[in-house]
């Protein structure tokens, strides 16, 4: 069995490959989500000692469970999977902050394919295995997009959601872009950018993205490029140097990132600069 762990604010990714075959049991003590990489042609479960169950299962499939939900299954092949649970006061704060009532819950709700759902948990895969190279702000986005996205669309209550479309203001535009200036060289969360706006961090991330749009990684993103691309020009630092001071502490990460906005490697453009 292969097995990797890892938190941040509000949320823990599971990830892991099991190659052994039989019944297993698992207590889901959070609120969370299990997404099934590998497909299998029969698995047989039960929840909670209810009367068991047997369904084939699609890549990509996922299943949603309610606190301190005890999950039996039997399954014959290997498996890939993720969990994601939410820590429950982080779960209440997005509630309060999208106008819901504090105490709402997800459904479960069992075997299913949701393209939002699988979106996330791929690019929180690739996090996990890349020890977080795409660092808090971009985790953060995808934490927060699932959160209000299971709160829209699998919530127990059915209340309505107010999304009010709205754009920041040029005031407040200006303050956050120049902070994101100020700050390319630290780790940068959706919370910072958030409380320089003086607004929710479960509503920033949509009305920045509404107002410029794109969204605050990619912005952030691109600004470190923009910012690595005059001291490649302007200064004889080295590489790793520069990848370090525009906030992208990994060299490959950084050159990665790099071609993939600019079309070419950092020393390809020093060179023709």
């Amino acid at each position: 069995m292969s097995f990797l762990q890892k938190s941040w604010d509000g949320i823990t990714v599971d990830y892991g490959q099991m190659f052994e075959t039989g019944e297993f049991d698992a207590a889901m003590p959070k609120e969370g989500i299990a997404i099934a990489f590998a497909p299998h042609e029969q698995v047989i479960w039960s929840v909670d000692g209810e009367k068991s169950q047997t369904t084939s299962l699609a890549a990509g499939t996922a299943f949603i469970y309610a606190s301190r939900q005890l999950v039996w299954h039997r399954r014959d092949r290997p498996s890939e999977w993720i969990h994601i649970t939410f820590d429950p006061e982080f779960f209440s704060r997005v509630s309060l902050e999208i106008g819901l009532a504090e105490d709402t819950h997800i459904q479960h709700q069992a075997f299913f394919i949701d393209p939002t759902i699988l979106y996330v948990a791929q690019m929180l895969r690739a996090e996990i295995l890349n020890e977080g190279l795409g660092g808090n702000l971009f985790v953060e986005s995808l934490r927060n997009l699932l959160a209000i996205h299971l709160l829209r669309h699998h919530r127990v209550v059915e209340q309505s959601i107010d999304f009010k479309e709205t754009r920041l203001s040029l005031s407040q535009l200006h303050q956050v872009k120049e902070y994101i200036e100020e700050h390319l060289s630290e780790e940068l969360s959706i919370a910072n950018l958030a409380s320089v706006a003086l607004m929710s961090e479960f509503h920033f991330a949509r009305i920045f993205k509404a107002t410029t749009g794109e969204s605050p990684h990619r912005y952030v993103i691109q600004r470190r490029i923009e910012r690595a691309k005059v001291l490649l020009s302007i200064t004889p630092l080295a590489i790793a140097e520069i990848a370090y001071r525009v906030g992208i502490s990994n060299q490959s990460h950084f050159t990665a990132q790099f071609r993939k906005f600019v079309g070419t490697t950092p020393k390809q453009y020093r060179d023709s600069a």
